[in-house]
């Protein structure tokens, strides 16, 4: 996916004068602007300091508009990298005090749970926002697996500038920069860039172009699209749009603005028909066929996968009681609730998504199987328990 294109871990200095990230965006005769910002797919916690101004553009608009609809890879793609790469069975330390931070494609354990793309979709779907996509999933990949392309993107990784420059630039917000240094980058690629940014930066402005006009929205696409000639932003005040700057400013910490989207961090789902409430971090992806119903969320910053299956059968606990692995650090629990439902928690092993946590709990006949799996320091912290504590039965009391 061209999430992938300025995926750096991120070393960088606080947003500087230039600051040119945000755009507004008006059309004649709409009442509401919407906003466009400039991104980078990572999830290095310095990208995350916001101006006020952004938390209020965000906060103010209808819908919000990513590249793609990043949920779309919540079932096909393991983000984390060595997976397999876990400390769980080192007898030599703490089964609760291993540090090692995994990395992901977008960064790693050490930084935010989602990488910044990602953090806009869901804190919009948190509150009640609308959503839309400017590309499919389909289409990246289509680049994606374009052998040519890949090979260049392979062959300019770590030419001309460092990781750590492209991060400073970028948190200067200093975008005419950042478009010159990775057109550098492509300097002797040019068909790459063509394909990779300019008939892209097309695509979506034309998609914008529809959007902005029926509704407000927060844009969020690659820093790299904004600018020049070619850029989104031209290409919009060539469609007859007014495009200003929108100041960076760090006045005031406590705006309402600023709780309000910070508050927006989670997401219940109720269903009375099969007897349940779960709270996700964010919007899960809904899956389901004739035996059952499947939900899946991903912290794709941090590599980290929560799920929840409902399977219509009163036997599925029993059948899968022995697949739990058993060693001195993961001891399988069973337990009866309040409601009479029959628990069994602990660690198994996946042949392709490695160790896993999880917890059955069969009411009646009804099995909701429970499931979280990430990096090394998540399997080595307590969040497992505490996203099984999220889950709740209805009962007929309630």
């Amino acid at each position: 996916m061209f999430f992938f294109l300025l995926c750096f871990q991120s070393y960088g200095q606080e947003t500087g004068k230039d600051y040119q990230l945000l755009w507004e965006i008006k059309a004649k005769g709409t009442k509401k602007p919407s906003y466009i910002f400039g991104s980078m797919h990572s999830n290095d916690p310095r990208l995350f300091n916001f101006p006020d101004s952004l938390y209020s553009a965000f906060a103010s608009v209808d819908a919000i508009v990513l590249e793609t609809d990043v949920m779309q890879i919540y079932d096909q793609y393991d983000v984390r990298l060595n997976l397999f790469n876990f400390d769980l069975f080192d007898k030599k330390r703490s089964f609760a005090g291993s540090k090692k931070a995994t990395q992901t494609v977008y960064g790693s354990e050490d930084g935010r749970p989602q990488f910044l793309d990602a953090y806009f979709q869901q804190a919009g779907y948190c509150g009640g926002k609308g959503f839309y996509q400017l590309e499919t999933v389909q289409d990246q990949m289509k680049l994606a697996e374009n052998p040519e392309l890949f090979n260049t993107r392979t062959a300019i990784n770590g030419l001309f500038f460092t990781k750590e420059a492209f991060i400073q630039t970028y948190l200067n917000g200093d975008i005419a920069s950042l478009t010159n240094m990775l057109k550098s980058q492509f300097k002797g690629a040019p068909d790459a860039y063509e394909e990779l940014i300019t008939k892209r930066n097309q695509i979506m402005a034309k998609g914008l172009d529809t959007l902005i006009r029926k509704k407000s929205v927060f844009c969020a696409i690659g820093s790299g699209h904004l600018y020049g000639s070619d850029g989104v932003l031209q290409l919009l005040k060539q469609k007859g749009f007014q495009v200003r700057s929108v100041k960076a400013t760090y006045v005031n910490s406590t705006m309402e603005q600023k709780k309000l989207v910070q508050s927006w961090k989670n997401y219940a789902i109720t269903d009375e028909e099969n007897s349940f409430r779960m709270t996700f971090g964010g919007k899960p992806l809904e899956l389901e066929d004739a035996n059952k119903k499947h939900y899946i969320y991903q912290e794709l910053g941090q590599g980290n996968t929560f799920e929840l299956i409902i399977h219509e059968s009163e036997d599925y606990l029993d059948d899968n009681r022995y697949n739990f692995v058993e060693n001195e650090l993961a001891k399988t629990k069973e337990l009866t609730l309040d409601a009479g439902a029959v628990v069994i928690e602990g660690l198994v092993l996946d042949p392709i998504k490695g160790y896993q946590w999880k917890r059955f709990i069969q009411f009646g006949e009804v099995c909701y199987e429970l499931i979280c799996y990430g990096g090394n320091k998540f399997m080595h912290s307590d969040r497992a328990g505490k996203f099984f504590q999220k889950f709740e039965i209805l009962t007929e009391k309630e």
